[in-house]
This record gives structure tokens, sequence and C-alpha cells, in this order.
């Protein structure tokens, strides 16, 4: 029998954040979707744990506790097992970008995963260090200092590369 607790979820309510987060949580999935695993995939199945989830009290951005659940999921798609995939014979055309993002694009790349993922919710969706921390399940110190460690090396990379100036 579903509890009708006045601080859960409503339907209209799941459906605006749903509405207004889809896209980041995609972005997310995509860049953290395990090989053979398919990213819009990944995405519903984070929305479904969120509407499921009877925990969730609108604490705090609601992105915050949808990239944690993201997270999970993409851990968890990663622990299955992976369909095999099949080398391409072919070159991709590359996207028509600046060589200043393509060569952001390899630094960040570079950097470890722990790192690469700090700066991914830091920027690329925007957290705040306290709400990054809580989705990497790590201290705020820990998530600061994660994001210090990748800026340098990313400067430091971005400086030997040319692009300092």
């Amino acid at each position: 029998m579903p509890r009708n607790n006045p601080e859960s979820l409503g339907p209209e309510r799941a459906r605006e954040i749903a509405e207004e987060c889809y896209g980041e949580v995609l972005a997310y999935c995509r860049r953290h979707a395990p090989a053979g695993h398919d990213p819009a995939d990944l995405a519903q199945e984070t929305f479904l744990r969120f509407v499921r989830a009877e925990g969730y009290r609108e604490r705090g951005r609601p992105i915050a506790y949808l990239m944690r659940v993201a997270r999970s999921v993409c851990v968890d798609a990663s622990r299955k097992r992976r369909p095999e995939t099949v080398s391409l014979d072919f070159e991709v055309a590359a996207d028509e970008r600046s060589e200043r993002e393509a060569d952001l694009d390899e630094a960040l790349a570079g950097l470890p995963d722990d790192l690469r993922e700090a700066v991914e919710l830091r920027y690329g969706s925007g957290l705040g260090v306290g709400e990054m921390a809580r989705v990497l399940g790590i201290s705020r110190f820990s998530a600061r200092r994660r994001i210090n460690a990748a800026l340098k090396m990313l400067e430091e990379e971005l400086e030997e590369g040319g692009l300092d100036g």
C-alpha cells in the first residue's frame, strides 16, 4: 500500500524534473556508458529509479540526486556482461570543431577517471562542490582536491601543447 507522504514526489513534479534535467543526465550517460550499452537506455533507467525512489525528498537541486543515480546505473551496467563490439574498417569523419576544443577533449581524456568525472560533474553539469561530493560519495575536501588536481593537470597538458595563450 503506497504511503501518502506530503513530502513525496508527485507525478507532475517528477515530470517537471525529468524535462528539466533529461539532457544533462543523457550527456552524463553518454560519457560513462560502458561499451555496448545505449546511453539513452541508461538515462531512462536513471529516471525510472528516480520516480520509484520512495526516499527521494526535494532537498537541494534535483540534478545532484539524478547524477548520483545515473552514476549508479552506469556502474551497474558495467558490471553486467557486455556484448561484443565490432571494429569499424573505415575512418569516421571528425567533427568540425576548433583545434583548441580538440586539444581540450584530448587533455580531458588523458585525466584519470576519477578526476575526469569530477570535472564533468563540476563544470559540465554545473554542480556545486558539495553536490559533486554527494554524487561521488566523498567528502567536500576530497571533491575540492580532485577538482584542483584535475585543473592543474589540464593546465600543464594544455601549456605543453602550446595552448596557453
